[in-house]
């Protein structure tokens, strides 16, 4: 996936992706070691501005990612709309006499790219990624586990006796610190 600078005439340009996950290998590795696993087809709406040698991307993607629940381990479906912007730069020419070279704020982030073309596919796969939940939830209603058997709480109840949590501070809420 790339864009050469020469496509985005008057200065700006919109265009719309549908693209499958052989063009995200990462994706695939991940899904394969339990991560998010998504579904085809992964779609992105891009607008590209051109301003002097930099480019300016604003970018929705759409995507249905498989999760795994952190309450009740239970696989779910997820829509993920997102919006981004990103910002691509041309590659600084390699100066080998030049030791220490001070980045700015600014630089740190933007994206390189080399020979007029942007290379889309890292940027995207990052933005996929970078849309997915931490800590995903099935439901907001979700039980979970119970801790004591495993039991996933919202299909079966269980019988444990579960002790109530023994609060060392609950003392301090009785004491009075107003200043008399």
């Amino acid at each position: 996936m790339q864009l050469e600078l020469k496509d985005i005439k008057g200065g700006e340009l919109e265009q719309g992706y549908s693209c499958s996950l052989s063009e995200f290998p990462e994706l695939g590795v991940i899904a394969e070691e339990g991560g998010p696993k998504f579904s085809e087809p992964l779609t992105f709406k891009l607008c590209f501005q051109r301003l002097g040698q930099l480019v300016a991307v604003d970018g929705t993607l759409n995507a249905v990612v498989s999760l795994k629940c952190g309450r009740c381990l239970g696989i779910f479906e997820r829509s993920l709309t997102e919006s981004f912007a990103l910002t691509f730069a041309p590659q600084p020419e390699s100066n080998e006499a030049e030791e220490d070279v001070e980045l700015e704020v600014d630089d740190l982030n933007l994206i390189s790219y080399k020979n007029e073309v942007l290379q889309l596919q890292n940027p995207l796969q990052e933005q996929l990624l970078m849309a997915v939940p931490i800590s995903p939830i099935c439901e907001a209603s979700c039980r979970g586990l119970c801790p004591s058997c495993g039991i996933n709480l919202n299909k079966e109840t269980c019988n444990c006796v579960r002790k109530p949590f023994n609060n060392k501070f609950n003392v301090l809420a009785s004491v009075d610190f107003k200043k008399s």
